[in-house]
Parts: C-alpha cells; sequence; structure tokens
C-alpha cells in the first residue's frame, strides 16, 4: 500500500490512474516489488489506518541516509489548502482556519543544493509553531548533531532555546522588540542566544539568513506537488503530506548519492 502511495505522491495521479498504470505495465510493477497490484477502492479505504509514526520514520530514515555529521538547519511551518483555489494569506484573516487549510511543520538541512526535510509533522491549521518545535528535534535523527538551528519569532520560547542546546545545537531566533530582559529563567541556552545577538548582531545576521532556505524548499515543495491536497479526512491528510515529504526526501537522496 505505501509503494501505491508514494508512487500516487510522486506522479500527483489518482488511485485509479495508479492501479490501471501498474496493470498495463506488469514489468514496472515487479520493478517496484509488487507481486499483486491492490485495487484502488481497497486503497483508498485503507490509507487511514497507515500509522502516521510510520510514514514519519520514513522521512527520517531517508534523511538520515544522506545527512552529514553535523547539519544546520532552520525551521518553520506552511499551510496546505483544503481546496484547489484557496489562498493561505486570506485564510489566516478569517474565521474558520481549521476547516480550509492544514499546516505542516518541518525542519529542514539548510544545504546550497537541494535541501532536505529531517523532521516533519502535520498538524491542524490553528496549531502554533512555537508548540511543536520540540517534538521536530526528537525526530532528528540522533546520528546528526545540530549545528545552526534558524528560526523566526514564531518559534520564540526559552523552552525551545534550552530543547535546541540540549541537542547540542545553537538555537538562532529573530528577536521581538519588546523582550528586554536577558535572564535565564530556568533556559541558560536563552541568555547566552540574547547575549550573543545583542553583543555580535552581524553574526547573528549572517546566521540567520539561512532561514530563507525552508522558505524557498517550501515554495519548490507546492510547486512540484501542489499546495493542496485532495484528502479530507484528518487521518489521510496527514498520510498524504507525509507521504509527498517521503518522496521529496527519495528525490534528494538520489541527488545527493549519485
Amino acid at each position: 500500500m505505501v509503494r501505491f502511495l508514494l508512487l500516487r505522491a510522486l506522479e500527483g495521479w489518482s488511485y485509479d490512474e495508479v492501479h490501471s498504470t501498474l496493470r498495463a505495465l506488469p514489468q514496472l510493477a515487479r520493478r517496484l516489488g509488487f507481486h499483486k497490484v491492490p485495487a484502488a477502492p481497497t486503497v483508498a479505504a485503507l490509507v487511514r489506518q497507515i500509522p502516521v509514526a510510520y510514514l514519519e520514520r520514513l522521512v527520517i530514515t531517508l534523511a538520515a541516509s544522506v545527512a552529514r555529521p553535523q547539519e544546520n538547519l532552520a525551521g518553520d511551518g506552511t499551510g496546505l489548502s483544503l481546496h484547489r483555489y484557496e489562498r493561505w494569506v486570506a485564510a489566516r484573516l478569517s474565521r474558520g482556519v481549521h476547516q480550509i487549510f492544514v499546516k505542516l511543520h518541518a525542519l529542514v538541512a539548510t544545504r546550497a543544493q537541494f535541501p532536505f526535510f529531517l523532521a516533519a509533522h502535520v498538524t491542524d491549521a490553528r496549531t502554533n509553531d512555537v508548540t511543536e518545535l520540540p517534538r521536530l528535534i526528537d525526530q532528528v535523527p540522533r546520528t546528526v548533531s545540530l549545528g545552526n538551528v534558524a528560526l523566526d519569532k514564531g518559534y520564540l520560547s526559552r523552552r525551545n532555546a534550552q530543547a535546541i542546546a540540549d541537542r547540542g545545537g545553537r538555537p538562532v531566533m529573530d528577536l521581538r522588540r519588546n523582550i528586554q530582559r536577558i535572564d535565564a529563567g530556568g533556559s541558560p541556552a536563552w541568555s547566552h542566544m540574547l547575549f550573543d545577538q545583542r553583543n555580535h548582531r552581524r553574526e547573528f545576521r549572517c546566521r540567520y539568513r539561512r532561514r530563507a532556505v525552508i522558505e524557498g524548499t517550501f515554495g519548490a515543495f507546492k510547486e512540484r506537488f501542489g499546495g493542496w491536497i485532495r484528502s479530507r479526512r484528518p487521518e489521510t491528510q496527514r498520510a498524504e503530506i507525509l507521504l509527498r515529504v517521503t518522496v521529496w526526501n527519495g528525490m534528494a537522496a538520489t541527488y545527493h548519492n549519485a
């Protein structure tokens, strides 16, 4: 089923198109590992039973195959529409946003060429970025040491700064203007981050500008797979998005290992 769904995500086909293609090309089906091609209605009915944790592990496994011992990261969230012609900016300003979009939270390796996802998690559109960073950091393979982790103001908290430092990383978060105190508040990483930014502003800007990589990655991701999803049930929405992320990491692994 997962092979079937990965092919669907790669090509942007319907369930029927994937099934008919595999039935028409038995040699391709065998090369892709299909001993028997499942029926399209069967896959559509059972996709919601695929564990989200399994799909997240696929993303992590592919990322680990191309990750360096230490990676600089950037984090952000982006909306994916439930309707083909909705706009994320318009939906953010309206009520009932959770009925229009779902949200992909991610950490991306800030590579100059073909960045890939080191962690990905899907929530409803009302979930704030600040609450999701610890879970994303936990997803990053333990074989990868964190370097700079560039984040916007939406992730700003002592807890997040300390979570990054606990994994050996350096939090690089843009500060709000009303933040004056640099006391630790139980988070030494917070004090160190604020001290560095206020006394080494130029170095901070050089590190923080790498956050643009995730914006470009989201743009390329939506250009490749589309900025909207077809699924209507929450379980299948999460699966569809994570399958796209898995395909993206598969293409990145092919590129970097070529």
